[in-house]
């Protein structure tokens, strides 16, 4: 199983052809170099290149990589998301998005500036924001470079600085119009790299009857308890996924898309045609890895079972290898439609920090910056956040694997808190300054606690669903996978899973039917699904934030165009009355005016 010259040929171009267009919008646009072009694209944005962007923004390598691995081990369940991620993208583009929109911004952040008065909910969220993306670039960076380690024997050093520097200067030099387009291009690489491995393994597997007989523990691994303990039972994975990808929905590089679009209108169909493009994209990650579990059990060798790949992370690209070893270019097809989920996340993540650098803290001390100056200098700061995320990388990559998952899952940590920091303030008119970031810190509190007692009480990790057959594994005895040497695989990818925050190796599958764990005390408390973390988290933020805010004193002054009315931005608009954004240039805020009108000394 060797990565021919065809295959090389695929990954190269297409981080060839990302890395052009970038350079394409810098020559295209060098006469039109202010911050508004730059980070938002003048606000003129076309519906549909900026909602397939949306999509592939936060597909990531690691779902790309995590979800097939998930539905191998435990069943397509986790497919359930679809639910989540629904409800979230459909309540931003109802409730949040004609309420941020017409605020035209820059940054997200400056939204409490204008809610509240003053900075101190604004750099709440700034600093979360930040450690969430350099974090989250320098995960996604590692994952991938890892899966490229095994499938290209590229070493690890070299695909990361590969990644940082195309990425880096594509997206300093190009701005947000480079990052829109590279991640079209690279959503239709990643989409037909997903589509090839469906089709060859449930081919592989004898076709579609013989895949639903051979998966069918997979496929039907529903499970309808309410038991929180469960990794992905139904109501767990549908409802408790809510506020972690609505918190994706209001990130700053989600946001940044919004304000890229002239209307409220054309900013809600980004969501209304992202949501089923990014639902269908998940559930055919999910069923990749019931397909892959198929075609190894028709061969009769299950090599997670088998011990031939040692842990499920390394179950795509070990499959890949297989699947299209006498198809030249098909696997680099894979490699380049992994790369292309990383560079999306990493450009896209570059920019936005740009964004809130320039916005939230440069802007301020400076205020008169030139528009040139202020370009020129957010095309620097994008620079500075690439070597930063590279040395993340490097650093991430050496920590033991166990230490690694405690910060996958000490990141989802920020997630549902800061949801409830929004929920509160555009839909609660009494919140407070205290009031929100009282409840962001007990709700972080709280999603801490079970993150860390979740890995250090001693809990059993949850099983993988029964293996399948082992007696046909002679062929991969001598896998180079089952004899991995690579110390960053060993500290990093037997544990890197984006969607196994309490996963750790485990020497045995166990077969039982319910998958029950004999739990007492406050094991059970500590075995809590992971997909729940950040729910818990929104809703302690969000119930905290509440009886604070009752019982502190609410800003003196408050704009009214900082809180959702349903009167205003649903009946009105169902009836046929225009938001104020879509009638004229007019109508837009003006920041600065909106900043005087606030009191400098406002509480908190």
């Amino acid at each position: 199983m060797l990565f021919g010259v065809a295959d090389y040929l695929v990954f190269i171009c297409t981080i060839g052809i990302s890395f052009t267009i970038g350079v394409f919008f810098a020559v295209w646009e060098r006469k039109r170099n202010t911050p508004a072009d730059y980070f938002l694209a003048d606000r003129n944005s076309s519906t549909w290149p900026v909602a397939l962007s949306f999509i592939v923004t936060f597909q990531s390598s690691l779902m790309i990589l995590g979800f097939p691995a998930e539905g191998y081990a435990y069943g397509i369940g986790i497919a359930y998301n679809v639910v989540g991620s629904t409800a979230a993208y459909l309540f931003t583009a109802l409730f949040i998005v004609p309420v941020f929109h017409p605020l035209k911004l820059t940054s997200v952040n400056e939204y409490f500036r204008l809610r509240y008065g003053n900075n101190a909910v604004r750099y709440m969220t700034l600093v979360a924001g930040m450690i969430f993306s350099l974090f989250y670039m320098a995960t996604v960076m590692v994952g991938t470079c890892v899966a490229l380690d095994v499938v290209l024997e590229i070493p690890f050093w070299g695909t990361i600085l590969i990644y940082t520097v195309v990425t880096t200067i594509y997206t300093s030099v190009g701005g947000i119009k480079a990052v829109i387009w590279t991640d079209v291009f690279q959503l239709l690489v990643m989409v037909t790299g997903m589509i090839a491995v469906l089709v060859k393994s449930t081919t592989g597997a004898g076709g579609a009857d013989k895949m639903l007989e051979y998966a069918k523990d997979r496929i039907g691994s529903t499970d309808f308890r309410f038991d929180p303990t469960v990794r992905y039972q139904v109501w767990n994975t549908s409802f408790g996924t809510f506020s972690a990808y609505l918190y994706l929905t209001l990130m700053q590089p989600a946001m940044q898309r919004v304000y890229s679009t002239p209307t409220v209108q054309t900013a809600r169909n980004l969501y209304f045609i992202s949501t089923p493009f990014y639902c269908v994209f998940m559930l055919m990650a999910t069923l990749e890895g019931a397909t892959i579990f198929a075609y190894y059990a028709a061969k009769r060798c299950d090599i997670l079972g088998a011990g031939i790949v040692e842990n499920i992370n390394e179950i795509l690209p070990f499959a890949v290898l297989d699947l299209f070893q006498d198809l030249p270019g098909l696997a680099g097809l894979f490699t380049a439609s992994l790369s292309s989920a990383a560079l999306s996340t990493m450009s896209s993540c570059l920019s936005s920090l740009s964004a809130v650098t320039y916005e939230d803290i440069i802007k301020i001390k400076f205020p008169d910056m030139h528009a040139y100056k202020a370009t020129k200098l957010s095309k620097v700061i994008v620079l500075i956040y690439g070597l930063i995320a590279m040395g993340l990388a490097f650093a991430v990559s050496l920590i033991p694997g166990s230490v690694v998952a405690i910060f996958v899952s000490f990141m989802g940590c920020f997630d549902g808190p800061i949801v409830a920091t929004f929920l509160l303030s555009t839909m609660y008119r009494k919140a407070t300054t205290k009031g929100v970031i009282t409840g962001a810190v007990f709700g972080s509190g709280v999603a801490f606690w079970l993150n860390m007692g979740s890995h250090f009480s001693g809990v059993p990790p949850y099983p993988y669903l029964s293996s399948g057959p082992t007696d046909q594994c002679d062929v991969y005895e001598e896998s180079r996978f089952s004899n991995v040497s690579s110390p960053i695989i060993y500290h990093f990818a037997n544990n890197l899973t984006l969607f196994s925050t309490n996963q750790e190796m485990i020497t045995s599958t166990v077969s039982s039917e319910l998958n029950v764990r004999d739990l007492s005390g406050l094991e059970t408390v500590y075995s809590i699904s992971y997909v729940l973390f950040s729910l818990i988290g929104m809703v302690t933020a969000f119930t905290i934030g509440l009886i604070v805010s009752l019982c502190t004193s609410p800003p003196k002054k408050l704009d009214e165009r900082c809180l959702f009315s349903f009167k205003k931005h649903i009946l009105e608009e169902l009836c046929g009355h225009k938001p104020a954004s879509d009638s004229t240039a007019d109508d837009r805020t003006d920041i600065e005016e909106v900043t005087k009108f606030m009191s400098e000394d406002t509480e908190f």
